[in-house]
């Protein structure tokens, strides 16, 4: 095989894809040959993912693969979201299915955390943002409530890990997973034993840590011969968090840009060589996360496009054939700023009705009522909230890191939403460029390719995204409305 060809599994909470990739003539070749719905399941009352479902995905995207180019394939990698885990027990066995971050188990473990340990001691060791959905809580609330798994548990892998684990037989745990888990000091780079013995977590968690480019070993015989792949594929470890994948295929040059790998999350960030852990970033709650080639990402999470995806549940059960594309055609004849959100509040991290929840929280601020089946309107709300939103979390990280941001990069799936990406140009006052769409499916593949010495420096990944994708401009427009706009945001969300 003259030129490489790499297989990327890129997972995210609501769908997965398996996408082929070369690098011909200096510019990325993607094709994407098997997509499948991701998402929990809720089982006895807990939400989990039904991670051998999604490993029978991934046999059933090699199979793809090797029924159009044959058996040869020179690696194999998979990202996916972060904080969620398996644990295996001595023999290696996964012990039970892993929870889904929106379960409820963690509700209550926050003032454990800080009974415990306290939030600024656990932020100065990881740098990582709290947010209840995190690996620590989860870990927090197994012992809480006397999780019998613990006992046995010899060995914790994160969901990409996990899956990694399924293809090679190899036991480790990725450096960008690892770093948002908030059980892992991304200063010194190791797990955080002071961490561990607080919460009286075993130390048998603490497993091996690779990083990104680094080959976990070939794929299992008896997975190659199932799939008829060849035996000499190689498992390599790309930023498995999904998020540092995408980071990695910024389009970026110079230092003043910023990026949102968008999604059903929105990971809005700057990228510097270490971590900050001071007194400001720890009170604007920001996260050190790590990325690929000893860089790190100061992140916020935003909600995402997750409040729209759960809006469309809700709407499809009157409407089966509304499509996101509709959706946004109906936001676009919608009065502006009819009412304000923040997209982060708990009411929309895991809403039975999310129109109804976009319409309960205008009521509970004091603001004009809208209709839950009004479409158009609660969707404007929820794209303007989310602009709004995006312009205040990159004034914290700048004002925390003191760089300047000259253009803000708008890469990932989320980027189709059109509106949502002028938004945000017109909310920050700020050039967006827009794309690539497959960026987590690049930064992966180019990160495998890296692992076997096909690309030697991250410049050199980002001159090969930049001469493979097109791109699109959005230049600021209406800023003095939005200017009004952000100052309503402001006080009508009590946000600082």
């Amino acid at each position: 095989m003259s030129t490489k060809r790499h297989l990327a599994f890129d997972l995210g909470a609501e769908s997965g894809r398996a996408i082929v990739g070369e690098i011909i003539d200096g510019k990325l070749q993607l094709t994407e040959i098997h997509r499948f719905a991701t998402q929990g399941i809720h089982v006895n009352g807990s939400m989990r993912w039904d991670v051998y479902r999604l490993f029978g995905e991934l046999k059933e995207g090699i199979r793809k693969y090797v029924a159009v180019y044959g058996s040869e394939l020179s690696t194999i990698g998979v990202d996916t979201w972060g904080v969620d885990f398996g644990l295996l027990d001595k023999r290696g066995k996964l012990i039970g299915i892993p929870y889904h971050y929106r379960d409820k188990r963690s509700e209550g473990t926050d003032e454990i955390l800080e009974l415990k340990m306290g939030h600024e001691r656990v932020y100065e060791l990881t740098g990582i943002q709290f947010l209840y959905i995190n690996t620590i809580n989860q870990l927090i609330s197994m012992k809480r409530d006397n999780d019998p798994s613990l006992e046995i548990a010899q060995d914790m892998l994160f969901m990409g890990d996990l899956l990694h684990y399924f293809l090679s037989g190899k036991v480790c745990a990725e450096y960008t997973l690892a770093s948002v888990s908030q059980l892992y000091n991304t200063t010194k780079c190791e797990w955080s034993d002071e961490i561990f013995d607080a919460f009286d977590i075993p130390k048998s968690l603490q497993t091996k840590v690779v990083r990104a480019g680094d080959q976990i070993g070939n794929i299992r015989g008896d997975l190659a011969k199932e799939t008829g792949i060849s035996p000499q594929t190689i498992i390599v470890a790309p930023g498995v968090h999904d998020t540092a994948s995408a980071f990695a295929a910024a389009p970026s040059e110079g230092e003043n840009w910023a990026a949102i790998s968008s999604g059903t999350w929105s990971l809005a960030g700057l990228e510097i060589d270490k971590p900050i852990t001071n007194k400001a970033s720890f009170e604007m709650n920001i996260s050190n996360s790590g990325g690929v080639l000893n860089k790190t990402l100061f992140l916020k999470n935003v909600m995402g496009l997750w409040i729209i995806q759960q809006c469309k549940k809700t709407w499809n059960n009157t409407e089966p054939d509304l499509g996101y594309g509709e959706i946004v055609t109906r936001a676009h004849s919608t009065k502006p700023f009819a009412g304000m959100i923040d997209p982060d509040d708990s009411a929309f991290l895991n809403p039975q009705n999310a129109p109804q929840a976009v319409a309960d929280y205008l009521k509970k601020t004091g603001q004009s009522s809208v209709d839950p089946n009004d479409v158009g309107q609660i969707a404007r709300i929820v794209f303007e909230g989310l602009a709004l939103k995006y312009r205040n979390v990159f004034g914290k990280l700048a004002s925390a890191t003191d760089k300047r941001i000259e253009v803000l990069h708008i890469m990932g799936g989320g980027i189709k939403n059109e509106m949502l990406n002028q938004f945000a140009a017109n909310s920050m006052n700020l050039r967006i460029i827009a794309g690539p769409i497959e960026a987590t499916a690049a930064g992966n593949i180019l990160m495998q390719a890296y692992g076997v010495g096909e690309i030697d420096s991250l410049a050199q990944l980002r001159s090969v995204v930049r001469d493979s994708f097109d791109l699109k401009t959005y230049e600021p427009q209406d800023t003095k409305d939005w200017e009004s706009a952000y100052q309503s945001f402001l006080k009508v969300c009590a946000i600082e």
